[in-house]
C-alpha cells in the first residue's frame, strides 16, 4: 500500500527503479570511457610533445608518462628523466641523463658500454651523433637510437610485439626528435 492508502502493483514499484538504474549506468558509463560501439579505438592521436626544461621535442602517440630514475654511466649513477607513451600495445619512450662531469669517455665507448656498436655512427642535422639499435627477443621488437649531443645522452626506443612492429611508426618517431631551447 502507498502512503495514501492505494494498493500499488508490485511491478509498478519495480518500474519506478527502471529510471534510476538508467541514469546510473549512463554516468557510470561515462566515466568508464563507455564505447556505443563496443570496441577499443583502433588508433591513437600522435602529438608532437615539447619538453622544454630538457630541450627536446618529439611526436608520440597519446601523452607521455614521465617517470624518474637512476641510471648507471661508467660507474657512477646519474638521474635521468624517462617519458613513455604508449599506442595499443607499442611503446615509444626517451630516456634522457646528464652524463656525469668526471666522465670523460667517447659517445662510442658509452654506446659500446650500452651494448651498441660503437663504430658506427651517424649524424643528424644539430651536430647529433646518433647510435642505432635493432633487435628482436622472445618475439618481442626493439629499435633503438641513442643521440648524444654535449654532456646530454637521449635514448629513443620503440617496443613492440615483432608481429605488431610498424617501421614507419618507429622512423615517424625517431625522425620528428628534434632538440629546442630549454626554459
Amino acid at each position: 500500500m502507498s502512503a495514501d492508502g492505494l494498493k500499488v502493483h508490485p511491478m509498478a514499484r519495480l518500474l519506478g527503479l527502471v529510471p534510476v538504474v538508467l541514469i546510473a549506468g549512463g554516468i557510470i558509463a561515462a566515466m568508464l570511457g563507455y564505447r556505443p560501439e563496443g570496441r577499443a579505438p583502433t588508433t591513437v592521436e600522435w602529438r608532437t610533445h615539447s619538453v622544454t626544461e630538457i630541450g627536446f621535442a618529439v611526436a608520440a602517440p597519446g601523452v607521455f608518462i614521465v617517470n624518474r630514475q637512476v641510471m648507471g654511466l661508467g660507474g657512477t649513477d646519474a638521474p635521468a628523466d624517462v617519458y613513455l607513451a604508449s599506442d595499443l600495445g607499442v611503446n615509444f619512450s626517451v630516456s634522457v641523463v646528464q652524463r656525469p662531469e668526471d666522465d670523460g669517455r667517447s659517445f662510442a665507448d658509452v654506446a659500446k658500454e650500452m651494448g651498441l656498436r660503437g663504430t658506427d655512427p651517424a649524424q643528424r642535422e644539430g651536430g647529433l651523433t646518433v647510435f642505432q639499435h635493432n633487435v628482436t627477443v622472445e618475439g618481442t621488437r626493439t629499435r633503438a637510437q641513442v643521440i648524444f649531443h654535449d654532456r646530454m645522452m637521449y635514448q629513443l626506443m620503440v617496443s613492440s610485439p615483432a608481429a605488431a612492429f610498424s617501421e614507419a611508426n618507429a622512423d615517424r618517431f625517431f625522425n620528428s626528435f628534434r632538440l629546442i631551447p630549454k626554459t
